[in-house]
Order: structure tokens, then C-alpha cells, then sequence
């Protein structure tokens, strides 16, 4: 009997492995900062997502029988990040007009409309302005990689475009008084006229903004099955509930569904996030979930900035020997090296290996792929170690430099050969020396570690902006986090410090 059990139970297992393994994953690209109420983090539980997108890519993957894993990218990247195969999908907001021109030459393919909405101006409830057009000579707020916003205020005489990352800093700019209006889609302008009673929303309806699902255009198979789930879920009523609970179901959507216009009387997942927000319920849970989160982050930023650092103080070292005592020709290719790495800004670097080198994959054998399409953890140590080395050969030249043409001379009189002068005399002074600076350029590649977030990497600076755009708290996390960055960067200068005064009393006992 018990060995029956036994064979039932392992017979579960497998089965259940088996049905895993078939149901396969959607790799869904998004951008978490773009915020309320697309994609955002809860607000009562930091560490999962939610938000009207992700019902929809949640009940699009259940459809397909996926489990869906989400990847995190910055807005203006989504579309580079589905090129280079990050993800299978991109599901964040995407203007089906925006991008109907540019798909061919983009290699994407566009879905069936899943919600329309419209182009809606917020400005502050003081404001005399009614209309949009009252906006003319204003300058007004923008999002990035937004075509229609912009176009919209191209059409307004005199208007000035002010360009944000993300909505929370357009709004609050617009609360203090910098800009004058935020021209954004209904969906962010609806959210923020309810959390906050100090800006209001204009009632005429600018433009329609019809947003889809994006694929690769060689993946026709995947646009048929998405195509097939939004129409299902639209007929079945999925879509339509979706939008009801955020408070979004419209008159635009409902006559692309051919269906009745509700009011917003169900919406419950909006009345539980206002209401959340306006009470401060969960406050100290969120915070202190919030620690947790930045203290995994503060890993992942140490790890890559340690690791890149140090690969560039090795090929650092070694163009600084070759620009200060190798052959002629040598110096001066280090010199070409030195001078195009810091020429070239860290982010165009970083985009270039991450972006630009998959480009290079269908011209190389099949064995040379691991070489250009990279890991983002790789790529972004590659980036960083090769734009900081340059940095280092400097400082390690300075640092050769430092010491007298004299001592190499004596050394070389007491019969050192050059290479003993170099290894006993010439570089445990310029160790002594390089320090201060070396622990200096540390502390800067460990700040602009951030950037690796541009390349799907959800590093310290990253994870702050996600929390912050769900909550619009960017002063209390923000000093959250710089105080992690001060405790990363702390131990690291009191160490310097502490081998800088030892090998200082080294060198004036001799």
C-alpha cells in the first residue's frame, strides 16, 4: 500500500512538472517607473506588480497557458530591448498610431488595439485656463518617446515642450509652479487629479491614443495567439472588468468593443489605492519593505561596481605601462585608446555593447553570438570597466610620472635590471600615490552604476525610482537610498585612507 502511495504521489509530481514545462513563459517587457496606473509596485506589497497592464498581460499569458515573467527596461529602450530578444513582448502603454509608420523599419508588428484613451492636459486648480488651446505660450510637460504629446504642442502657438522621465516629476513641477501644464494620456492625468487636490484636469479631449501589444515581425505565430487572446478576453467581458475596477472604461473603448458605456462605480482597484495613499495605510510595512529591497539592490550595485573596477585597474595598469614606457608606436595607441573611451560618454558605451553589438550576430558564425549579444550583467561590467580604465591609466601614469627620473637611475646603477627598477622601486611609490584617486574614481563608477538600469539591470538608483513612482515619494525614499549609497561607498575610503597613512610610514622608515 504504501508503495502505491509512493508511485501516485511521484506520478503527481511528474505530471505536474510536465504541464510547467508545457505551459512555456511570456517574457513581457515593461517599465515599471512609467507608473499609475499602467505598471507600478503595490503600494500595500512593494515586491509584486499590479496595475491595469498587468491584469491584461496576466490574463493574456493565462489565456495563452504561460507563466509570465516580466523585465524591467527604461520606457525609451522597450523597443531596442524586443529587437535584441530581452522579452517576447512589449505591453506598457505603446501608441498604436505612434508606431504604425515605423514597424517595417523597426522589424516589430503591432496587435490589435487591447483600450483607447485620449491625449488629456492636467494644470494646477488655480489655473485660468479651460481648454487646451488656453495653454498657447505655456510651457508644457512632456513625457520622452511620446510623438503625439509632442505633435500636440507643436500645434499650440508659442508653446515650450519640457521633457520628463517620468509623470511624478512633471506633475510636481507643475505643483510648484515650473511649467504650466502636463499634456499626458487620460490614464496618469485621471490618477494624479485624484491623489492630488492641487492640479485638475482640462475637459476637452485632444487626441485618441489606441495602445497595442508589440512583437518581434519575425514571430508571426506569437502576434496570431495575442491577437486571438485580447479578442477573446474583449468578448468574454475580461477587458472591459479590467477597466472598470481601475476606473478607466470609456466611451472611446466601449464603441471600439461595440458594447455600453458603465460608469465608474465598480472601481474598486482605484478606490483601494486613493484610499491607501490618502490614509497612509501600510506605511511602515511599505518602508521597511522598501530597506529589504534596496539592501538586495545595494548587492547588485556593489557587485557589478567592484567587479568592473577592478578589471579596469588591471587594463588600466597595463595601458598606463604602455603609454609611459613601451615602444613608440604602443604609446601612442594607448594614448588613441585613452582619448576615444573618455571621448565617448558612458551611457552611448553601454548602449552600444548592450544594443549595438547584437546588431553584428547575423554576420559572425553561430559560435561568435555569446560574444556580441551579452548578458546585461556582463555587458554592463564590460562598459564600465573599459570607460573607467581609461580613467586609471591616467591616474596611473600621473602616478609614474611622480617619481624622480633619479631613483630610476640609482636603481639602475645598483644593478637592477629595468623591469626589478619598476617592481621594487617605482611602483610601490606610485601604489602610495594613485590611492586617493583610484578610491575616488571607485566611488564615482559605484554613482554611475545607475546607469546600468538603462540595459535592464534593477540596481539600486532603479529600484528607487520604482517605488517612488508608485507612491510619489521621492524625498523620504530618496534619502533612503542616499544613505545606502553613503554606507557602500564609507567602508572603502576609511580603508584607502588606512593603507595611504601605512604605506606613507613604510616610506619614511626607509
Amino acid at each position: 500500500m504504501k508503495r502505491i502511495i509512493q508511485g501516485i504521489f511521484i506520478a503527481l509530481l511528474l505530471n505536474l512538472q510536465i504541464l510547467h514545462a508545457e505551459r512555456g513563459v511570456l517574457r513581457w517587457g515593461g517599465d515599471a517607473e512609467s507608473g499609475v496606473p499602467q505598471i507600478f509596485y503595490d503600494v500595500k506589497d512593494s515586491s509584486k506588480l499590479t496595475g491595469f497592464e498587468y491584469e491584461i498581460v496576466k490574463a493574456i499569458a493565462d489565456y495563452l497557458q504561460r507563466d509570465l515573467e516580466f523585465i524591467q527596461n527604461d520606457y525609451e529602450m522597450l523597443i531596442p530591448g524586443l529587437q535584441r530578444g530581452q522579452y517576447d513582448v512589449v505591453i506598457n502603454g505603446m501608441q498604436r498610431n505612434s508606431w504604425v509608420n515605423k514597424a517595417q523599419k523597426a522589424h516589430i508588428a503591432l496587435s490589435e488595439p487591447y483600450f483607447i484613451t485620449t491625449l488629456t492636459a492636467t494644470v494646477r486648480t488655480s489655473s485660468r485656463f479651460l481648454r487646451f488651446s488656453d495653454c498657447a505660450y505655456c510651457k508644457i510637460g512632456i513625457l520622452k518617446a511620446t510623438e503625439h504629446s509632442s505633435k500636440a504642442v507643436k500645434l499650440l502657438p508659442g508653446a515650450q515642450a519640457v521633457v520628463y522621465d517620468d509623470e511624478a516629476k512633471a506633475y510636481d513641477d507643475l505643483k510648484h509652479g515650473r511649467i504650466d501644464c502636463v499634456l499626458l494620456e487620460y490614464p496618469e492625468s485621471f490618477y494624479y487629479s485624484l491623489i492630488d487636490q492641487s492640479v485638475r484636469l482640462l475637459e476637452d479631449k485632444i487626441a485618441q491614443c489606441p495602445y497595442c501589444a508589440v512583437i518581434r515581425d519575425n514571430d508571426p505565430e506569437l502576434l496570431k495567439q495575442i491577437n486571438e487572446a485580447i479578442q477573446v478576453l474583449k468578448d468574454r467581458g475580461t477587458l472591459q472588468a479590467i477597466y472598470e475596477r481601475w476606473g478607466l472604461w470609456n466611451a472611446e473603448t466601449a464603441a471600439y468593443f461595440k458594447t455600453a458605456h458603465a460608469s465608474f462605480d465598480k472601481a474598486t482597484a482605484l478606490k483601494s489605492y486613493t484610499g491607501s495613499l490618502q490614509s497612509g495605510e501600510n506605511d511602515d510595512h511599505f518602508y521597511l519593505h522598501a530597506l529589504s529591497l534596496f539592501a538586495q539592490a545595494a548587492l547588485i550595485t556593489l557587485g557589478i561596481s567592484f567587479t568592473a573596477m577592478l578589471l579596469a585597474l588591471l587594463l588600466g595598469f597595463g595601458i598606463a605601462m604602455m603609454r609611459t614606457y613601451a615602444a613608440t608606436p604602443l604609446q601612442k595607441l594607448a594614448a588613441v585608446y585613452i582619448e576615444i573611451v573618455r571621448g565617448i560618454p558612458l551611457l552611448v558605451q553601454l548602449f552600444i555593447i548592450f544594443y549595438g553589438l547584437p546588431n553584428l550576430a547575423p554576420y559572425l558564425p553561430k559560435s561568435f553570438e555569446p560574444f556580441v549579444i551579452l548578458n546585461p550583467i556582463i555587458a554592463a561590467i564590460i562598459g564600465l570597466a573599459i570607460n573607467y580604465s581609461a580613467y586609471a591609466a591616467e591616474i596611473f601614469r600621473s602616478g609614474f610620472l611622480s617619481i624622480p627620473v633619479g631613483q630610476m637611475e640609482a636603481a639602475r646603477a645598483l644593478g637592477m635590471t629595468h623591469n626589478q627598477a619598476l617592481r621594487y622601486v617605482v611602483f610601490p611609490q606610485t601604489i602610495r600615490t594613485v590611492l586617493p584617486p583610484i578610491t575616488n574614481d571607485f566611488i564615482m563608477l559605484m554613482q554611475d552604476s545607475s546607469l546600468v538600469s538603462m540595459i535592464t539591470i534593477i540596481e539600486l538608483t532603479r529600484t528607487y525610482q520604482l517605488l517612488a513612482a508608485s507612491r510619489f515619494d521621492y524625498l523620504w525614499l530618496g534619502i533612503l537610498v542616499g544613505i545606502f549609497y553613503l554606507l557602500l561607498g564609507l567602508p572603502f575610503t576609511r580603508l584607502s585612507r588606512f593603507f595611504e597613512k601605512k604605506l606613507t610610514r613604510r616610506v619614511q622608515r626607509y
